[in-house]
């Protein structure tokens, strides 16, 4: 494994692997005991519970095998239940995306835990060409189509440069079985169905696809390296970060870089970065185009809004800003508007007026009566209690009934008025929801002067 001697990492060090269990992990488990000793790397498996359980629970057994046969520490991280749906819903990439975001984050965090140098993912030749050809029909641009790094801060990809038949044949030889995913036949997800589809077909009138890919892979990075130097200088120059915005100098970024489209768009994606604190939320190329063009014209006043954001074009400067809250009347809240949508599925509506295409008889309600005024939407605090039918219960404790990720609750409406909590909203978020036995009363059904609703979307 040439990178090591590449980018001086040496075989003393940590190293942290991302085990799958499939030959691409395994053949990396394999190599890395061989080169640097099973004493100086720990595999660690993330279930992400996408699968059936008992598909799940025998690759974690079988994991273990190989790894005792290695003799490699061996660690499980089990990921609660609809994470990764809930981190789909809220970023809109997708569930291999979320899916990705949290092994990840999981990762990182193991590493820091464990004093691990490196992560080691298996990414293979053969995954280096779909991602490429992915993205070049996909219409990226030469910072998308540098492909994988065989470096990138603290990952490391080892077998990076070996194809799938080499991988195998690896596990082969050491006597090991490896696991496999179900969800590799789908061809319902992106890269599944450019690998079991397109590649074929590729590869018969074009044998030499993947030296061709990584042709273009390398005269993207060396077409980086020109660029990246401009994108610093117009960043630095021409991008003003506010606590509440970021505003782009115009006649500056003229002068450092435009009229060269691609600086300004990696101008524009810094910004973004900025505005969402680095979430990793996606910034579709249609609205970075459309940017782009409010920048080079000289319209003034010209709006866009996307995703939470809005930006306008104030003479020679473009002010972009997360969109203002505007609570309602009598409402004090840092988190719900007077309607939000909760996680997709259902929506909470916070005064007299209810969405007009939810049939009266498909929504949940609060009557006015019930309420002692000032009313709350807000998210739970610690010892928060509700009063049900069966006694007082803290919130938590309903939380914890309802399997709902810590990480998560802080998106479950409560609400409260001057005698306590009236109700908890979970029922959007995998829970249930929760209503104080003071507001329930028979008329609720036919009561149209609702304090809340929560609805089904479609109506």
């Amino acid at each position: 494994m040439r990178l090591f001697s590449r980018h001086q990492v040496s075989t003393e060090d940590r190293i942290l692997v991302a085990f799958s269990g499939g030959a691409d992990s395994l053949a990396l488990l394999v190599l890395l005991s061989d080169l640097c000793g099973s004493e100086h790397i720990v595999a660690l498996y993330v279930n992400h519970r996408l699968r059936d359980a008992r598909e799940l629970a025998q690759e974690e057994q079988l994991n273990r095998v190989n790894c005792a046969a290695l003799q490699v520490p061996f660690m499980i991280e089990r990921l609660e239940p609809n994470a990764v749906q809930h981190l789909a819903r809220e970023r809109g990439n997708g569930i291999e995306d979320a899916a990705r975001t949290l092994r990840y984050r999981i990762l990182e965090e193991k590493r820091r835990e464990l004093h691990c140098a490196y992560i080691a993912t298996a990414h293979t030749a053969d995954d280096q060409s779909e991602t490429i050809l992915m993205r070049l029909l996909q219409g990226a641009g030469p910072y998308s189509l540098q492909g994988i790094a065989e470096l990138h801060g603290s990952i490391v990809r080892p077998v990076l440069g070996l194809n799938r038949a080499t991988i195998e044949e690896i596990v082969r030889s050491a006597g090991l079985r490896w696991a496999t995913d179900s969800t590799n036949a789908d061809t319902r997800y992106l890269r599944n169905g450019v690998r079991h589809t397109l590649i074929p077909a590729i590869s018969n009138l074009f044998p030499g696809y993947r030296e061709a890919l990584q042709q273009v892979a390398s005269r993207s990075t060396e077409l980086v390296e020109v660029i990246t130097p401009l994108v610093d200088q117009a960043i630095e120059t021409a991008v003003y970060e506010h606590e509440d915005r970021v505003e782009i100098d115009i006649d500056r970024l003229r002068e450092h870089g435009a009229p060269v489209r691609i600086v300004t768009e990696r101008v524009v994606y810094h910004c973004w970065n900025l505005l969402n604190d680095s979430a990793g939320r996606r910034l579709p190329y249609r609205v970075v185009q459309t940017i782009c063009e409010m920048l080079e014209r000289h319209d003034d006043r010209q709006r866009i809004a996307y995703g939470g954001t809005e930006g306008v074009r104030l003479k020679n400067l473009f002010e972009w800003r997360k969109q203002r809250v505007v609570l309602a009347e009598g409402y004090v809240s840092a988190v719900y508007l007077p309607c939000t949508e909760l996680d997709g599925v259902m929506e909470l509506v916070v005064g007299p007026t209810l969405r007009g295409h939810v049939p009266m008889d498909e929504r949940a309600r609060i009557a006015d009566e019930t309420i002692a005024s000032p009313l709350i939407v807000r998210s739970s605090r610690a010892g928060d209690t509700i009063e049900l039918v069966g006694g007082r219960k803290l919130v938590s404790a309903l939380f914890n009934e309802w399997h709902i990720e810590r990480s998560q609750r802080w998106r479950i409406p409560v609400l409260e008025d001057r005698l306590g909590l009236c109700a908890v909203l979970g029922a959007a978020y995998g829970g249930k929801d929760r209503v104080a036995t003071r507001c329930q009363l028979a008329t609720l059904a036919r009561n149209d002067g609702t304090l809340y609703s929560v609805s089904d979307r479609e109506g």
